[in-house]
């Protein structure tokens, strides 16, 4: 059966999250998984993942996020749904998704009020994150099972519709090979800062510290983790606002504290060293595209010990910005490569939106908490990496 034949396909892939701190810690045998993929298996689903996470947001939403980029049609959380101050699923829901499906969560209530008055206490909700449906049910197997089953026609109906523009779904079968695609890529751009290192907190704290000498109360300064991704000096006048000349002056301080500063402005994320040697090994050409100053992109790489790892090192060489997309061109340029041949790795809109302009798959990456939720999808991301371990299988196919 083709996965391109709309009139063939009669199930929609789904993924399970379980949202549990005592499941998750292995205190007791998960059951409400196993009952709702149960379900949706008797109800003609494809169940391609089940996951048991603590209640914590990052989790919740990681394990989301990846389901989404995926392509998985539908995934359904259980617990995590009530009153406890530790129950934040539906709250990770509403900041994941593009737009509410409030009537799935009424839908609920309603049914399982039938069967007790506490069911008016749940706040699981529903929510649509791409083309992916998100439905949250309570953690009990019971009344997951109860709830869930109250809604599977609209569910499935909300899927035809959500899914309506494309095939309506294989999303595995298309995943693999969207990764295939990637894994055969020869040449691997990778933006530096928020991709490859943790860089955000020491540029803040610089960023501060020139500001406060500028002039700028705390106030005025406000999240100065704003500045992280635009190239200074723009990034400046963009934030706050300064003029050309004043944006230059204050760059020029900044650049002369952080070029003062030793190896702990630029710590790796936990796992980039092994899959950059792994990527030369397998024969994959490497190059860094960075809209910083070459010789701190150069001082980052020699000091975590990569440099050697990189055939190019492709940054902003003149006052001048020439754009991710000039950046990217020009890595290309250097290296021999088509568009086609290339992957571009980066954590803002400006990494993706470059690759998008030059014809380049990108992965969005959301490691350092530089880019808002939903930012790299928007740009134009081919898929997304919540994990350096995820980057790998992309890039690996593995």
């Amino acid at each position: 059966m083709s996965c391109h034949d709309k009139d063939v396909i009669s199930s929609y892939t789904a993924t399970v999250i379980t949202v549990s701190d005592r499941a998750g810690a292995g205190v007791y045998k998960d059951e409400a998984g196993p009952a709702v993929a149960a379900l949706l298996s008797e109800s003609g689903f494809e169940v391609v993942s089940s996951n048991v996470v603590p209640d914590e947001r990052t989790s919740i939403e990681r394990v989301i996020r990846e389901a989404a980029a995926s392509d998985v049609a539908l995934v359904v959380t259980a617990g995590g749904t009530g009153l406890s101050p530790r129950d934040v699923t539906p709250d990770v829901t509403a900041d994941v998704c593009d737009r509410l499906v409030p009537g799935i969560g009424e839908a609920m209530r309603a049914a399982s009020a039938k069967i007790t008055p506490f069911a008016w206490l749940s706040r699981a909700t529903a929510g649509t994150l791409g083309r992916t449906l998100v439905v949250n049910v309570p953690g009990s197997p019971k009344a997951s099972v109860e709830n869930l089953a109250a809604v599977i026609e609209p569910v499935r109906h909300g899927l035809k519709v959500l899914r309506a523009e494309g095939p309506l779904d294989c999303a595995a079968e298309r995943l693999a090979s969207g990764v295939r695609r990637l894994a055969e890529k020869p040449v691997v751009l990778f933006d530096f800062d928020g991709t490859l290192a943790d860089t955000k907190p020491c540029i803040v704290r610089t960023a501060t510290q020139v500001l406060r000498e500028w002039g700028l109360t705390d106030e005025e300064i406000g999240d100065a983790g704003r500045l992280v991704g635009p190239p200074f000096p723009l990034a400046y006048s963009l934030v706050y606002g300064l003029s050309e000349e004043d944006a230059a002056e204050v760059t020029r301080r900044y650049r002369e504290i952080y070029a003062g500063l030793g190896p702990e402005r630029n710590p790796l994320f936990d796992g980039v060293r092994e899959l950059l040697t792994e990527l030369k090994a397998r024969g994959k050409r490497l190059a860094i595209v960075s809209s910083k100053m070459e010789r701190f992109v150069r001082m980052a790489l020699q000091q975590t010990g990569i440099e050697e790892l990189f055939e190019e090192v492709v940054t902003q060489t003149g006052v001048k910005d020439p754009g991710k997309a000039g950046l990217i061109a020009e890595a290309l340029r250097r290296l021999d490569a088509e568009p086609e041949d290339a992957v571009m790795l980066g954590d803002r809109h400006y990494d993706i939106e470059g690759a998008v302009a030059t014809g380049v798959d990108s992965i969005g990456v959301y490691l350092g908490d530089t880019a808002p939720a939903g930012e790299l999808e928007n740009a134009g991301a081919t898929a997304i990496a919540m994990s350096v371990s995820q980057m790998g299988r992309y890039l690996l196919g593995e």
